[in-house]
């Protein structure tokens, strides 16, 4: 009688421990889920506080060039005002080609995005990604970070993995001096290790 009583004692402070060690955990993720959210705000607050800054654009198409003049009748040949002829008027020059890519920007462009990431917390070293479980992620993953044809960075993927969102770590010993990870840049799979 005495070994059934010991046993049944035992069961019972056993299952008061998962239970408890249960009830920790799902306080833990509320707790982190919070400190996320808090965190959203705080960056939704700073960005509204931030003026706009205009948006940069990288290369404009080169203007369309101008019709060719006909040959000036022999009366005529005395320059108009506003011409190329006169001294101080501008002088039409040709936009520079654009460079060719090299065989890494060919590489870059040609590898599928995995993710884009949708807020950036740099002074606090991560950012959110618009993929999660529904992209098979797991903690410790590295993406190279893309921007148009070139490298910005790489993160690691951390703990906090949803069903269509994660945080990743962002890896500085990475990253370029002077570039920053930026809301839109793509994930791709690791160009070098």
């Amino acid at each position: 009688m005495r070994l059934s009583h010991f046993a049944l004692a035992l069961t019972v402070i056993l299952l008061a421990i998962t239970s408890y060690l249960a009830w920790e955990a799902q306080e833990e993720a509320q707790g982190a889920r919070r400190e996320l959210d808090l965190v959203r705000k705080q960056q939704a607050a700073r960005d509204s506080a931030m003026p706009v800054r205009p948006s940069t654009v990288a290369s404009l198409p080169p203007p369309p060039a101008p019709p060719a003049p006909a040959a000036p009748a022999a009366s005529s040949m005395l320059p108009l005002a506003g011409s190329a002829l006169m001294p101080g008027s501008p002088v039409a020059t040709a936009a520079p080609a654009a460079a060719p890519l090299t065989a890494l920007q060919k590489q870059l462009l040609g590898m599928p995005a995995m993710a884009k990431v949708v807020e950036i917390h740099s002074d606090q070293g991560f950012a959110v990604i618009n993929a999660g479980k529904n992209k098979e992620l797991a903690r410790g993953m590295k993406f190279d970070v893309r921007r148009g044809d070139g490298l910005v960075g790489r993160v690691v993927v951390g703990d906090s993995i949803e069903a269509s969102e994660a945080v990743v770590d962002i890896d500085t010993s990475v990253s370029l001096p002077g570039v920053r990870i930026e809301v839109g840049d793509e994930l791709i799979l690791p160009v070098r290790k």
